[in-house]
């Protein structure tokens, strides 16, 4: 094995361990800005992530290079003139769930989120992350623990976070806290 090959093999294992949700055993984990803005109540899953498609990506290719297609350029698209550019919606408040469809807290809190997603809608931006299908935004949002919620603001600063099932009655509660009614 070339060094490069393992040097990518260490980085492929690294990057999987830091995705990597474990159990949380009642374990807090801080955010970055306000220490005590954690909480976790309530099931946490042990499922870990699948990491053996990153790991075989880190194998030697032994299959023969595909000749390269030709891309056809898309055509020019007219740029809009300026009075008819639409303004720019505005930018929602954000409860992001983050979870996966095999683990049972996680499907727990889908069946809360579900009707919060159409009562909220224009309001606040719910929605469920898949922590597998989202692995970019899951590492971006330092997720270690699923299920996990996090509040940010229409900027996108975080707020607030929690681990574990999160009860209906405390989700709205924390809308009304944050002015998002």
């Amino acid at each position: 094995m070339t060094l490069r090959r393992l040097l990518l093999t260490v980085m492929v294992a690294g990057f999987a361990l830091m995705l990597q949700p474990g159990c949380g055993g009642g374990a807090k984990t801080p955010t970055a800005a306000k220490p005590d803005t954690t909480v976790q109540t309530g099931a946490v899953c042990d499922t870990t992530l699948d990491t053996t498609a990153m790991v075989s990506a880190a194998q030697p290719d032994t299959q023969k290079p595909v000749p390269a297609k030709k891309v056809e350029p898309e055509p020019q698209k007219p740029k809009p003139e300026p009075e008819k550019v639409a303004e720019k919606p505005k930018t929602l408040p954000r409860m992001w769930d983050y979870g996966s469809t095999n683990c049972l807290p996680c499907m727990e809190m889908e069946k809360i989120l579900t009707p919060l997603i159409t009562e909220y809608a224009g309001k606040v931006d719910v929605r469920i992350v898949n922590v597998y299908e989202n692995r970019e935004q899951t590492q971006k949002a330092r997720i270690q623990v699923i299920p996990t919620q996090i509040f940010y603001s229409p900027d996108g600063k975080e707020l607030y976070r929690h681990i574990g099932v999160y009860p209906r009655d405390s989700i709205v509660a924390k809308f009304k806290e944050f002015g998002w009614e």
